[in-house]
């Protein structure tokens, strides 16, 4: 798994694409977290990811599906959809944060003021990324080109 910043020193491609996909042009980010229940449901939640130093966060509702469903550590976050339906998503581990000084510099890296500062907040590391976007697109011959970026073990 990697950090954000490691995901950008690695892959600085995947990286550069993940951040201009996600991070609209008023500077919020926003995406799709998908996660799964412990009974097995599927969830999946508009929400706007934190980029902060070198790392990606996602506060959620201390009472949501969101938060409880990420307490079992699994997401996968994707960015809406682009021009030409380019698309991108990042897949791994989300840790809870627990160090105040930690918590409190996520919350200064948020845009806006729509958080509870109890709310739980998760540090997202980084197992894998597919990035999908068309070559040739309204000419025939259209096709997909999927990249795929996975975190050495």
């Amino acid at each position: 798994m990697a950090s954000f910043s490691e995901f950008e020193a690695i892959a600085p491609e995947f990286a550069a694409a993940a951040r201009r996909l996600m991070i609209a042009a008023d500077g919020v980010a926003i995406a799709f977290l998908a996660t799964v229940a412990r009974d097995g449901r599927p969830h999946l939640s508009p929400v706007c990811p934190i980029f902060c130093d070198a790392d990606l966060y996602l506060s959620a509702g201390i009472h949501t599906p969101k938060a409880s469903d990420l307490q079992g550590g699994h997401f996968v976050l994707h960015a809406f959809l682009a021009a030409n339906d380019e698309e991108f998503q990042l897949a791994g581990r989300a840790c809870l944060v627990d160090a105040e000084a930690e918590r409190a510099a996520v919350h200064g890296a948020i845009p806006f003021k729509a958080f509870g500062r109890d709310d739980p907040i998760f540090r997202f590391s980084i197992e894998r990324a597919l990035w999908v976007y068309w070559e040739r697109v309204g000419q025939p011959d259209t096709k997909p080109v999927r990249r795929r970026w996975k975190a050495s073990e």
